[in-house]
């Protein structure tokens, strides 16, 4: 025979013949380099000289044979090299035919240049993976083909089918496995190593969770397109990745079709590479994959309860609530698993489910009759028709298999539909019976007898959803729905960026510098895109690390479901003895804790990438320090007129305190509104006077300018327009009064409402100088789209809206801690040996304060309004220790700034105050007498806009003018009578323990003039904050800001104006008084 390794010793006899040579591209040479690309051999020109050189061949072959070649003293290690060369030339035909068979589900990985993949719409996963999941693999006829080739080759070159796989193995050792993974797993299964086949899947899940954390330390963003220095240095290890996750997919379809075993932790660390891969290879590259990924969730069981102790720093103690007499899962009685269906429909839901899964239908027409269908453990003997590959690696059409002619002896066959068994429950006047089962009071109890008395268990953990019962595990694989979905949206090319910028190489922390940022509004678009990004990216992880905590630390009672046995093949050596694994890892976990750290190190790589991701954000998002906020004031007080923002912006409550000056010419009075006896008082002053004052003050006679800036104080509220038309008053007072056509009240920042009704705490109105609306979830949603959408396309804004990232971050940013309670722990603040820390009010609002700053530092309308509720709950004199006499009685209150002196009688009394209704207070006596008064007021006041933290005014006047929130209750007490009501006496009550969330009980001494203290009142204070949305509106127009946000001081002066209105020409503000510091004009102030 003839071999390249002849004797180089002696030549062998050359042929008599003269005949040529067969060349070494003619089809009946022999070698093991032949030629692919060889042309074909010529024709001859004459038929004569064809025959002769053919016969000159066969010559050539018979001299051959007859001297049959011999190499005397031939070196052992020719030999070997020559076994191991024609093991080589095996292995890699069988590779290539290998490959040509798994081609047909994409199982060969695809060189994709550099260039290419740098496209960002370029796939990170096959086109045809949705045809290659649709369907079950069937690994029966996949091994069968795959064999039948080893088989072929074998018996052609004479060598053993398991010499032919383990050089294949090795010539794979020369490349990296995870290129090459589906090969090394097929080859495994082909040795029967179902246990190395399971660990070289686990090394590559390994390499995949641990190259996506380092990924993911990078600093790249989730913003834009621009292609900075760390995304392109990341462009290698992110194609790496989207050839690993495709492999690592194969191989759980592999699974899922029964071709090797895994154990439960290979599931699971495999389950969870693919998807933090996917995550990495799309990260700042693809929003729509990220938001495919979070909607798809994977086909097997997941516990999020459990999974929560793997990312929360406190564990909890899962409980099983879903227990109804001693039965898991159920919650409803068993009437969970009714399902409106017939027989057929139940029969087809059932068919393919695992064995236990039931439903109940109701009868059509008797409401007392009930079925239950339910999946036995019987196993159909129909047989069922295979898929085969065929030589070109395509699968042919099932084709139907012989069946022998059976005995009359023989077993009995098991129908398709015969799986399914169903039973007939009937309600009666005695309980619920079920054949010879029952009565039983409950359907639950039933259910567990008919349970106990079958072969197996009803699973009662799996009640149908929506009338659907749960398919989980019964996917071609567990992530088939996200790749199908990938693979399609590929097709379309569906992921394109969505960005006008063109893309440019720039560093992507460079653009801007962060300390430059001097404003505590909304900051540069830039800043303002990147904050957001870094948002989208931290609740994309966030919501990734819930999905996949909750499927590690999920424990399934069958793992093995659904996964074909390998009896199923004949042809394949399979180990009897395979226990899932040779690692330690492998072996399943009894316990409860070792089963939660195994979980915890699957997820210890997504965790880490999580909380850098956390790291990265806070100093973004919630600074440790205010200074851009200072450095706000400073800017605005600093520059006077020549700053940026018009004058008359910053200096609307200069002109108020300049106004109220004596000698200034504008004439203030007082308008009461209200019943003759109880009576509201409200200053105004004239629009003329103001005008006119404006121009010799401030618009050097300029008319126009001067009404232009009164108009601007109008529209920033630091001033409200009150006329004739607004009140309910008689057109003769009208028209005897024309100045009140032109008239102003002042605006506190702080100005504080009294409710009227619990509905009102969160109602839309124009308070202070805001304009608040109800916070609902749209007004939530349209406030970041604008923004996200600018930032990241529409991609992102759809990411944002599968994450609900409005509301994620308005709970986030809510229970943010400011930087005074981040840093507590330390020495408390001394000065002069006194404790110089903020009381809990004052905490309360500086907290809410900052979060107010947190939402205007991202550009959000949300802020917090301060919510005191006051329940008077008893009334008693001490000068009647037995008990005093019944009363009726009632109540004027107020929220004010300590030191504030204006009036609260039934004669006069500010805008704010409340009165209570007169309620009779019956006759009690003793320490523990129950409360007889029952009075509730509520108040509401806003956190202003332009304030530090402090709660401090960034205007030096506005802050003399209003200085803080209202800090003292002040209760004046009234005993009702037929004619003149008696003021049994007031107090003021100090707030400043009162803390959010809290509540104070206490008894107050009301002090009345002359007579001193006999009366206590008994109440009680409580403090919260609620939160609403700052008026957006795109309708600008005067109509609509007063529809969507009525004036609640103009609503309750109109309101009362009905009883009655006057105002007082002679008593008001003295021309000569001066109030610089506005304490004398308090009592006017409303």
């Amino acid at each position: 025979s003839s071999s390249i390794f002849d004797s180089f010793n002696a030549a062998p006899p050359k042929p008599t013949s003269s005949a040529p040579k067969p060349s070494q591209s003619d089809p009946m040479s022999s070698s093991i380099f032949d030629s692919f690309d060889a042309a074909p051999q010529q024709r001859r020109q004459k038929s004569a000289a064809h025959h002769t050189s053919k016969a000159n061949i066969d010559a050539t072959y018979e001299v051959e044979k007859e001297q049959p070649l011999h190499i005397p003293n031939c070196p052992a290690l020719w030999n070997e090299w020559r076994e191991r060369l024609i093991h080589v030339v095996a292995a890699r035909r069988f590779l290539r035919e290998l490959a040509r068979i798994i081609s047909s589900f994409d199982g060969e990985p695809n060189d994709v240049t550099m260039v290419d993949f740098a496209q960002r719409n370029h796939p990170l996963i096959p086109t045809g993976a949705a045809e290659v999941l649709r369907t079950a693999c069937d690994s029966e006829g996949l091994l069968n083909s795959i064999f039948k080739s080893l088989s072929e080759l074998g018996t052609s070159f004479g060598i053993d089918e398991t010499v032919i796989l383990e050089q294949a193995l090795e010539l794979l050792l020369t490349t990296r496995m995870p290129r090459r993974l589906v090969f090394a797993v097929l080859l495994q299964c082909l040795l029967g190593r179902g246990d190395l086949a399971e660990d070289l899947v686990r090394d590559a899940a390994s390499f995949q969770m641990n190259s996506s954390e380092f990924l993911g330390f990078s600093n790249d963003t989730i913003v834009d397109s621009r292609d900075t220095r760390y995304y392109t240095s990341s462009l290698w290890a992110r194609r790496e990745s989207s050839s690993v996750i495709w492999q690592l997919e194969l191989c759980l379809w592999l699974f899922r079709g029964g071709a090797f075993d895994m154990s439960g932790i290979a599931l699971k660390e495999t389950l969870l590479a693919v998807r933090v891969g996917l995550a990495a290879a799309a990260w700042g590259r693809c929003h729509n994959i990220l938001d495919i990924l979070i909607k798809a969730e994977p086909d097997c069981l997941m516990d999020f309860d459990a999974g929560k102790n793997l990312w929360r720093s406190m564990k909890i103690i899962v409980v099983n609530e879903n227990t109804v007499d001693g039965i898991d899962g159920v919650t409803s009685g068993g009437w969970e698993f009714l399902v409106d269906c017939r027989r057929e429909e139940a029969t087809e839901m059932l068919r393919d489910g695992k064995t236990g899964q039931f439903l109940i239908r109701p009868h059509p027409q008797d409401p007392g009759v009930f079925t239950v269908s339910f999946k036995t453990n019987l196993v159909p003997t129909e047989p069922t028709p295979t898929l085969l590959y065929d030589e070109a690696g395509t699968m042919d059409k099932p084709q139907p298999q012989e069946t022998s002619p059976t005995p009359a002896n023989s077993k009995k066959v098991v129908k398709r539909d015969d799986v399914v068994q169903h039973a007939i429950i009937r309600l009666t006047d005695s309980g619920f019976r079920c054949g010879s089962f029952g009565p039983f009071a409950t359907l639950v109890k039933l259910l567990h007898a008919v349970s106990d008395s079958l072969p197996f268990d009803l699973r009662f953990c799996d009640p149908p959803i929506k009338g659907i019962i749960s398919e989980k595990g019964m996917q071609t694989s567990p992530n088939s729905f996200l790749f199908r979905k990938l693979a399609l949206h590929s097709k379309a090319q569906y992921f394109q960026f969505q960005s006008s910028r063109n893309i440019e190489v720039t560093d992507v922390d460079d653009c801007l510098d962060r300390d430059s940022v001097d404003d505590g509004s909304p900051d540069s678009q830039v800043d303002l895109h990147r904050r957001f990004g870094l948002l989208s990216q931290l609740m994309f992880l966030t919501e990734l690390r819930k999905q996949l905590c909750a499927v590690a630390a999920a424990v399934e009672d069958d793992p093995g479901a659904g996964v074909l046995p390998h009896d199923k093949f004949p042809d394949v050596a399979i180990d009897d003895d395979f226990d899932g694994s040779i690692s330690e890892g492998s072996l399943e976990a009894d316990d409860v804790e070792e089963a939660l750290g195994v979980a915890s190190r699957m997820v210890k790589p997504l965790l880490n990438w999580v909380r850098s991701r956390e790291i990265d954000i806070v100093h973004e998002v919630i600074p440790l320090s205010l200074n851009e906020q200072r450095r706000s004031s400073i800017k605005l007080n600093a520059s006077g007129d020549e700053c940026e923002v018009p004058s008359s912006v910053t200096r609307g409550d200069s002109v108020i305190r300049r106004m109220i000056q004596g000698g200034s010419g504008v004439d203030f009075r007082t308008l009461r509104v209200g019943e003759a006896g109880n009576s509201v008082i409200v200053v105004l002053f004239g629009k003329e006077d103001a005008i006119k004052w404006l121009m010799s003050n401030e618009t050097r006679n300029d008319e126009a300018v001067a009404k232009a800036r009164l108009k601007l104080m109008e529209q920033m509220r630091i001033i409200e327009p009150i006329t004739s038309s607004d009140l309910s008053i008689p057109k003769s007072y009208a028209a005897s009064h024309p100045s009140t056509e032109s008239r102003y009240r002042f605006v506190d920042p702080w100005e504080v409402e009294a409710l009227e009704s619990r509905s009102g705490e969160t109602a839309s109105a124009a308070l202070g100088r805001g304009r608040y609306q109800t916070l609902s979830v749209g007004l939530i949603a349209n406030s970041c789209e604008k923004i996200v959408r600018s930032a990241g396309g529409l991609h992102l804004l759809g990411l944002w809206s599968t994450l609900k990232g409005g509301i994620t971050l308005t709970k986030a940013l809510c229970s943010a801690h400011p930087p005074w309670e981040r840093d507590a722990g330390g020495d408390l603040l001394m000065k002069k040996g006194f404790l110089m820390e903020p009381s809990p009010y004052d905490n309360s609002i500086r907290q809410h304060l900052y979060g107010n700053y947190l939402f205007r530092r991202l550009g959000l309308p949300q802020r917090f309004l301060a919510l005191v509720q006051v329940e008077l709950l008893d009334l008693k004199n001490v000068t009647t220790p037995s008990g005093s006499s019944s009363l009726s009685a009632y109540a004027l209150l107020r929220l004010k700034r300590q030191g504030s002196s204006a009036p609260l009688n039934h004669k006069a009394r500010s805008l704010d105050s409340a009165c209570t209704q007169a309620r009779k207070i019956s006759k009690s006596s003793g320490p523990n007498a129950p409360a007889s008064w029952g009075s509730l007021v509520r108040f509401r006041f806003p956190l202003p806009e332009d304030v530090n933290c402090e709660g401090r005014s960034f205007d030096a006047d506005r802050e003399s003018l209003f200085k803080g929130p209202p800090t003292c209750l002040q209760i004046t007490a009234y005993e009702k009578k037929f004619m003149s009501d008696v003021e049994l006496g007031g107090a003021d009550v100090n707030i400043e323990s009162l803390s959010s969330g809290g509540q104070i009980e206490e008894w107050v001494p009301l002090r009345a003039g002359k007579d001193g203290i006999t009366w206590f009142a008994r109440i009680r204070l409580s403090l919260r904050f609620e939160l609403m949305c700052l008026d957006s509106s795109l309708d600008a127009s005067e109509s609509g800001k007063k529809e969507r946000c009525p004036s609640v001081g103009l609503n309750k002066i109109i309101k009362l104006s009905r009883l009655g209105a006057h105002e007082d020409h002679k008593q008001g503000v003295k021309n000569s008084i001066s109030t610089p510091d506005f304490g004398m004009f308090a009592n006017m102030l409303y």
